[in-house]
């Protein structure tokens, strides 16, 4: 599931899931960790009363902003967010959505078929058995495959040449295919169904403060705030494993998944360093990113800690045109708590069955529109697969994802 950790995600995720406060005082922690950010924005400078746009982070995702510039070499691949700043009193605008496709389920590094979770995983609710004692439920609805689509809007405003200021909004869309088997026990397929959820997700302001430059390096510091604006209480309707009168299909409304959510809803601490070099034609550079929660949301539960280093490197083949080539190496703890109305004999509805540690190559290019006329204007595309993971599972496994990265500065 994602956890959308998230990191590009990161990390709905995260999901694409910094230390975590556990549930003693919680809230209030949450909230004096919001005061201070926001009291140092504000101080900082006045344009914070004129940033009223909301900004959303999925728990893949974080605060982000991908500037536009016409150097003569490029700027980080598009799923990194963070690598550069944009000058004083400037204002950027970017739109990144990310595409991330999952399939097959995992135990660990090693894939499970469907009908191994049917016959072999027990769920986490009991039945009657033959002489009256409670007995553990198999699993009955395995998800095969899920969509998640982040669209991401970012605005920046560079309040001096060491400190930009950041808001983030954020419409995702999540979808799931799912088989279910007929009855409480065998490997009889019923039949499948789509769930979807869609919505506006968390919301999130976080700066970026430079740390070190010279004349071919840059060091940025990220720190920001999520706030639990997304909905964690979706409903979605699924294909139920007994049949009604007339030995009729019958679908059930039940409250979705952790995975399928639309928000963490914590409060989480956002950071991030990133280290960016630009010599002649060739950039490279590696950053960090973590999202922590700060307590249990109200439902009862928050997701584990996510943190993801990345590193990568670029050519730029021609004026305005660079290629691009990045690794990705993400872990995410297991979700603390539960919420009692997630529940069912779907394999999403145990925390358990959250987190782990996963493998991304990517490959990418950037069009800065400088050569050709549209200063400050660029164009991204980075597209990769996860080729290793370890998972807690069983849970759907990361595929493939895209992102994508359009905007300007002014």
């Amino acid at each position: 599931m994602t956890t959308n950790f998230k990191f590009n995600l990161l990390l709905k995720e995260c999901p694409c899931k910094l230390v975590s406060i556990e549930k003693s005082g919680t809230k209030s922690a949450s909230l004096a960790t919001l005061y201070l950010f926001t009291a140092l924005t504000v101080s900082t400078s006045a344009l914070a009363e004129e940033i009223s746009t909301a900004q959303s982070a999925s728990i893949e995702s974080s605060p982000t902003e991908h500037q536009m510039s016409d150097h003569n070499h490029g700027n980080a691949p598009a799923g990194v967010h963070g690598a550069e700043l944009i000058g004083s009193g400037s204002f950027g605008f970017s739109y990144t959505p990310m595409f991330m496709h999952m399939s097959d389920n995992y135990i660990g590094s090693s894939t499970v078929s469907s009908q191994t979770i049917v016959t072999t995983i027990p769920s986490q609710m009991t039945m009657a058995n033959g002489m009256g004692m409670p007995m553990a439920e198999m699993y009955r609805v395995v998800p095969t495959s899920m969509d998640t689509q982040s669209h991401m809007f970012n605005f920046m405003y560079g309040v001096n040449e060491s400190l930009n200021l950041m808001i983030m909004a954020s419409y995702q869309q999540k979808s799931m295919t799912m088989t279910t088997y007929s009855g409480s026990s065998g490997t009889t397929v019923l039949g499948s169904s789509l769930a979807t959820t869609l919505g506006l997700g968390d919301t999130a302001i976080s700066s970026l403060w430079r740390i070190f430059k010279d004349t071919s390096n840059d060091a940025n510091l990220n720190f920001g705030v999520s706030l639990p604006t997304g909905s964690r209480t979706e409903n979605i309707t699924m294909l139920s494993p007994m049949l009604g009168a007339m030995n009729m299909p019958m679908y059930m409304s039940m409250r979705a998944s952790y995975g399928m959510q639309l928000g963490t809803g914590t409060y989480d601490v956002l950071s991030g360093l990133t280290f960016l070099n630009h010599t002649n034609k060739w950039t490279w550079g590696a950053a960090w990113r973590g999202r922590f929660a700060l307590g249990n949301n109200t439902e009862g539960y928050h997701y584990g800690d996510l943190n993801e280093v990345t590193g990568w490197g670029g050519y730029t083949y021609s004026p305005g045109l660079t290629w691009s080539a990045r690794i990705v190496e993400g872990h995410q703890n297991q979700i603390h708590g539960s919420d009692p109305m997630i529940t069912g004999l779907m394999q999403g509805t145990n925390p358990s069955f959250y987190g782990g540690t996963h493998t991304d190559l990517l490959g990418g290019v950037e069009i800065a529109g400088g050569p050709w006329g549209f200063k400050n204007k660029h164009l991204a595309l980075e597209a990769g697969e996860t080729v290793i993971q370890n998972l807690y599972g069983p849970q759907l496994g990361r595929s493939w994802v895209v992102n994508l990265a359009l905007g300007a500065s002014l």
